[in-house]
């Protein structure tokens, strides 16, 4: 018993002539976007530079937060931390060391200690200062 293959030339260059119009129709959008992005990469430069800085920062033991000037409060200002939505309040902020990063929707590392006593504030856990910088961007 012999099974008899039957191949029809017409049916094989159509597969074959589509086959290759869809590998040059998606090689070229892909060379497009990677130029596209090419693009965007040197607009993004500074944005690249400002990460590089938030992770070696990170690797230092900092925080990356922003602080909020609170009106009418016991608690002057308080820190609200970028990457787990957690809000501190630093009783030591009114030093004459951070006089300079005082300022509304200032943007921080920040390391600090945590501290066991009531919350001077009912929106914030208080802390305590060790260090911190002024961020960019």
């Amino acid at each position: 018993m012999y099974i008899v293959f039957t191949i029809n030339y017409n049916d094989m260059l159509t597969k074959f002539f589509t086959i290759a119009l869809i590998v040059l129709s998606t090689s070229c959008n892909s060379a497009q976007e990677t130029v596209q992005e090419t693009d965007g990469d040197t607009m993004n430069k500074e944005q690249s530079d400002n990460k590089a800085m938030d992770a070696q920062m990170l690797i230092d033991g900092f925080h990356i937060g922003e602080l909020k000037q609170l009106k009418d409060s016991v608690c002057e200002f308080i820190i609200l931390d970028l990457v787990t939505k957690a809000k501190f309040d630093p009783i030591n902020i009114s030093e004459d060391i951070y006089k300079s990063i005082r300022n509304d929707g200032e943007k921080v590392y920040y390391k600090y200690r945590p501290l066991r006593m009531m919350n001077r504030c009912n929106v914030a856990n208080p802390i305590s200062l060790i260090d911190i910088k002024k961020r960019e961007g």
